[in-house]
Order: C-alpha cells, then sequence, then structure tokens
C-alpha cells in the first residue's frame, strides 16, 4: 500500500512541478527567441541606415565600397539608378542571387504596395520598407527597398541579408533547452522519489506503530477476558465456598481491565491532542512531599524503605501542570515498588540543574539493561519475567512519555547509585 502510495505521491510531483518546469522552460526560450529576432533585426536595420545614407551623399556610386560593404557586413545589394540595373563586380552573383532580388521585389510590391520605379517623395530623406521573406528552400531573409535621392536623380536599392545565423543560434538554444528540461527531469524525478519515501516513513512508522498497538492491546485484553469468562462458567457448577474464588477472580480481572481501558484511553488522548494542561506556579518541594506521604503506606506493604530527598537550596517555582507531574512520579514510583523486591529501597528525590529541575526516581531492583532503556517508554514494552507483573500493562511509562514531552522536558533511564534503576525527568524553568 505504501509502495502504492509512494509512487503516486511521487507522479504527482513530477507532473506538477513539471508543468511548471516546463512552462517557465517555455517561456525563457520565447524570450530568448525574442531578444535575438530583436538583435537582428536592429543590426540589419543599422547596416540598412547606414548604406542608404552613404549613397543619398554621393553623386558616384563607388563599385568597390558596394563590394566591401557586401562582403563586411553578409549583404547582398541590388541598385537601380532611373529604373536601370547598376552593375558592379558583386561578392556573389548568379541565379540564386537573382532569385532573392526577384522574391525581395515581389514582397515589397505585393505586401507593401513599393516599387524601386518610382522617385521618392522627399528629396532629404529615403523612402523605404523593411520585410522579411522566404526563397524556394525555407530559408528566411531579412530585406530593405528604398528609393534615395541623389545630387542628381535617384537611385533605387534592395538589401537582402541571410537569416541563417540567427536561425542556428536558435536551433542551439532550443536544444539547449530540451537538454536541461530534460536533465531537470530526471533529477526532478529522483528528488521525487527520495522526497515522497521520506515523507511517508512517519506515516508508514505511524501505521506500524498503530497496528502494533492495536495488537498488543487485544492480546492483553484476551487474558482478562478469558479469565472472566472461565471464572462465570466455574462458577455455574460450583459449590458456593469454591463460586466465591471464582468471584473474586472474575472481580479482579475486571479491575484489571478497567485499568488497562483507562490507560488506553489516556493514550487515545495524547494522540489526538485533546489532554488539557493546567499550567501554573509550582513548588515542587510541597508536590514531592505530598506524593512521599501519599505512596508511604505502599512502600510498607510491600516491605520495602521509602525515602524523599530534597536539597537544601530552596528550588525555584516552576510552571507545570502539578496534577499532571504528580501523575508521573505516581507512574515512576509504582514501577519502583513493583520491581523492587522486598526489603529494597525506593528514593525520592529532586535538584536544581542548568536549565531547569531533576525530579528523580531511584531503585535497589534488578535494574534495566543498556539496551532497554530506550524502549522501556515504547507502548506494551516490557522487560523480561524478573521486572513484570500481571498488573503492568507497559503503558504506564509510555504515558509519563507523553506527560513529560507536554511540559517540553526530557525523561531517561539510567543506573541508580544504589544497584537498581533511575529514573529522570527534567523539567526546563522557561
Amino acid at each position: 500500500m505504501f509502495k502504492r502510495l509512494r509512487v503516486r505521491l511521487a507522479l504527482l510531483c513530477i507532473i506538477g512541478t513539471g508543468v511548471i518546469l516546463l512552462g517557465m522552460a517555455g517561456a525563457s526560450l520565447l524570450y530568448a527567441q525574442k531578444q535575438l529576432n530583436e538583435r537582428g533585426e536592429a543590426a540589419f536595420t543599422g547596416s540598412v541606415n547606414a548604406i542608404l545614407y552613404h549613397i543619398q551623399g554621393q553623386s558616384i556610386l563607388d563599385h568597390t565600397w558596394l563590394s566591401q560593404t557586401e562582403a563586411s557586413a553578409n549583404l547582398l545589394l541590388y541598385i537601380e539608378a532611373q529604373g536601370q540595373p547598376l552593375l558592379y563586380g558583386q561578392r556573389e552573383d548568379g541565379k540564386h542571387r537573382k532569385e532573392l532580388m526577384r522574391r525581395a521585389r515581389e514582397t515589397a510590391l505585393g505586401e507593401h504596395g513599393f516599387t524601386l520605379r518610382l522617385p521618392p517623395e522627399s528629396r532629404l530623406q529615403a523612402d523605404q520598407v523593411r520585410f522579411t521573406f522566404k526563397d524556394e528552400q525555407g530559408q528566411q531573409y531579412y530585406a530593405a527597398a528604398a528609393n534615395v535621392s541623389q545630387k542628381e536623380g535617384w537611385v533605387g536599392v534592395l538589401v537582402v541579408k541571410s537569416m541563417r545565423a540567427e536561425q542556428e543560434e536558435l536551433a542551439m538554444q532550443r536544444w539547449a533547452f530540451i537538454g536541461l528540461a530534460v536533465l531537470s527531469a530526471v533529477l526532478l524525478s529522483l528528488f521525487a522519489w527520495i522526497f515522497t519515501g521520506r515523507a511517508i516513513r512517519p506515516v508508514e512508522e505511524s501505521r506500524r506503530r498503530q497496528t502494533a498497538f492495536v495488537s498488543a492491546a487485544s492480546h492483553e485484553l484476551r487474558s482478562p477476558l478469558a479469565v472472566i469468562q472461565a471464572s462465570l462458567s466455574a462458577m455455574q457448577a460450583a459449590p458456593p465456598d469454591r463460586a466465591k474464588r471464582f468471584a473474586e477472580s472474575a472481580a479482579s480481572e475486571c479491575t484489571r481491565m478497567a485499568r488497562l481501558v483507562g490507560d488506553l484511553l489516556v493514550l487515545a488522548g495524547a494522540d489526538s491532542d485533546s489532554w488539557s494542561m493546567q499550567y501554573e506556579e509550582t513548588e515542587l518541594e510541597t508536590l514531592l512531599l505530598d506524593v512521599y506521604e501519599s505512596f508511604e503506606p505502599v512502600a510498607a506493604e510491600h516491605g520495602l524503605r521509602f525515602h524523599v530527598s530534597l536539597p537544601e537550596t530552596p528550588l525555584p517555582r516552576c510552571l507545570c501542570d502539578p496534577g499532571r507531574i504528580t501523575q508521573v512520579l505516581s507512574i515512576l514510583l509504582d514501577n519502583g515498588f513493583s520491581y523492587t523486591p522486598r526489603g529494597g529501597t525506593v528514593c525520592l528525590s529532586a535538584q536544581a540543574c542548568r536549565g531547569g529541575i531533576q525530579l528523580e526516581v531511584e531503585d535497589s531492583g534488578p535494574g534495566i539493561p543498556d539496551a532497554e532503556k530506550t524502549r522501556i517508554f515504547e507502548r506494551f514494552h516490557r522487560l523480561d519475567a524478573s521486572r513484570s507483573g500481571r498488573e503492568h500493562f507497559g503503558l504506564g511509562l509510555c504515558i509519563a512519555m507523553e506527560i513529560v514531552l507536554r511540559h517540553r522536558g526530557k525523561i531517561w533511564a539510567d543506573d541508580a547509585s544504589i544497584g537498581g534503576a533511575r529514573l529522570v525527568v527534567f523539567l526546563p524553568l522557561e
């Protein structure tokens, strides 16, 4: 399922970004083409104006100048004096030249109504038109037709220039844009595949954890239900004295189920971010003493030595939810009492540290292996039989971690100085 989702997301990313990329590339190419055409037209216009200005100031045309002008500017020139062609040593002659001049004259006459056989309307300014046309092979040309006054009479001028250089440069630009577009598409596909993989990884992990959570919850609920069902069946055929024991067993399992369901509801509230937190300035010394007094009877019942240790210097007030922090300490103490053998010791302490306050619960039990010190905060994770009991479902430390994280704090496990486990809660002061 996630593989198909990744493929679909990658394709969506590629298509969406590809359309934008192609649009930008197309717009850039059109702009480059426009700039190239404008540059070519400006260069041709400058050459034509220079030629007409020179011809207008001359009474006799220098054939050498005309030939050099054609060669230097890559132009073709045709000049008529009162309708008679002016012959000179041209750079290029032949059938193709004559065909180009014929097409240029026809285009000037057909599209612009301009002929070389009429004198200019003004002796100060040449009559001219500029246009483009194609030859029989489809090659494009710039062209200009003009009638220019001279000191004696007037001349008609045709100027033609091939657009091959501009078209070759334009073709190179198109291939360059195509190459960049292909390269961008490849890199975009690679990026989309990696990006979507990382994007759905948390979703995939969340789905895996959710599946594991449901499976573990179902397993935990199945056991008390089986005991309740067996006890109720046995009660029907058992004598009154034994039926009472079966009823007590069923009631005990109901209490255990109620606790499990309560823990599941707490975690569901954390997942949906529906917890209500009542933050207030709290004296943690007072909070720890209250917790200590509440758990003294529990310690005595377990046959444990229970101590509370507070610093000599008063702790700064901490902005927290005192009810939730009491819940965290209760979870930690409950774990410590459950996993510490009779005659052992459990210590509750607090101390100021850089940037916050540390609350600690130490026990003299079997301790926690290094490989398990981070996993104990996972849902339904429990250690081996030496540190597990039927009254624990592996949810308490997970709940404690959720509460601490909502205080922007940290919780971790370490080795205790008295030989067992040490669970530490860090609450920031800011």
